[in-house]
């Protein structure tokens, strides 16, 4: 799931869970067209560290992604 609003500070917030019993390692795509973010994005996963990402030319980013089994993650775009 994600959620867009470029009035706000965190411009959006991406929800992944893992509903499997195995841990999930992979790189998802986000759309950030209606971020209102032009060429980065700071990335952070829950209360980690910000990353920077650069959008391609259509308003993505890949970001790799690891959730445990049966768990749950989220992604802070500013």
């Amino acid at each position: 799931m994600l959620h867009m609003n470029p009035d706000l500070k965190e411009k959006g917030l991406a929800m992944a869970y893992n509903h499997t019993d195995k841990m999930i390692k992979k790189a998802i795509s986000l759309p950030l067209y209606y971020t209102g973010l032009a060429e980065v994005a700071r990335v952070r996963e829950k209360e980690a560290k910000s990353k920077i990402y650069h959008l391609d030319r259509y308003y993505d980013i890949e970001i790799p992604v690891r959730i445990r089994a049966k768990n749950y993650s989220w992604l802070v775009i500013e």
